[in-house]
């Protein structure tokens, strides 16, 4: 109960767009999330779902993939292409590696596999708006994921506090990652984040500026940017590089 109560605190006024075409899952997440401080707009299918997210302003939406008229695949997609900035969890029962990559190729900030911990689900939505907001603050340029502290008004990056010292260009690779933990960055748009669309450059390049990226930031920091494979780049959350790093260390 004091969790709801936190939770209701940091988060109020937020509202959230649930698309689940499952009637119960839809009641139970309305309960829950209202429950917990939220203002909960539903839709039943994809093509409601595609209506309301491009014509009206949620703060997160929480869509299943599988759906009837649109997929949640294709919802995120338009929302990519529009102007639109509001972050997106999947709660779907897609849960193999391909899907969840296409999620988050699609434009995913999370994404949760059916059944699944409602608990969990608060907590997810939560650290989601809690870093859209300190983004969209222009008054505070400070950014954190985990244990990387990035400073945009003397572009400086700290680790656990300390200072690592990075190149214009890791600098930038690692506030673009930053900018949205968990979304895929393929290499072709990290290269035009930092070098410009009229450049020529190899992908290699990128490589080569993540594994010093890595090496400086060191081995805890480091590992919270995942390569994917056949894709490219992305930040590891704090919750993913907690179970990450705990099942690492966890015995089979």
């Amino acid at each position: 109960m004091k969790r709801q109560t936190r939770l209701r605190t940091i988060e109020s006024h937020a509202t959230v767009l649930v698309v689940e075409d499952d009637e119960n899952i839809l009641q139970l997440l309305s309960a829950y999330l209202e429950s917990a401080g939220y203002t909960v707009i539903i839709a039943a299918d994809g093509a409601d779902g595609m209506r309301k997210a491009l014509h009206e302003r949620f703060d997160i939406g929480v869509l299943d993939v599988m759906l009837p008229n649109k997929s949640g695949i294709e919802i995120a997609s338009a929302l990519r292409r529009s102007d639109r900035e509001m972050p997106i969890l999947f709660l779907t029962a897609l849960g193999n590696e391909t899907d969840v990559l296409n999620g988050f190729e699609a434009g995913a900030d999370d994404y949760m596999v059916k059944p699944f911990s409602p608990r969990e689900l608060l907590v997810r939505i939560a650290a989601i708006l809690k870093r859209f907001r300190t983004q969209g603050s222009h008054s505070d340029s400070i950014v954190h994921c985990g244990p990387i502290e990035l400073d945009d008004s003397q572009a400086i990056c700290r680790v656990h506090g300390r200072p690592v010292e990075l190149t214009p260009h890791e600098y930038k690779i690692l506030r673009q990652l930053m900018q949205r933990p968990s979304r895929i960055y393929e290499r072709q748009a990290l290269i035009a984040s930092i070098y410009g669309n009229q450049h020529a450059v190899s992908p290699k390049a990128i490589d080569v500026h993540v594994h010093h990226l890595r090496t400086k930031l060191g081995s805890e920091a480091g590992d919270m940017i995942q390569t994917v494979r056949g894709f490219g780049y992305r930040l590891l959350t704090d919750i993913e590089h907690t179970r990450a790093r705990h099942a690492t260390a966890t015995p089979a």
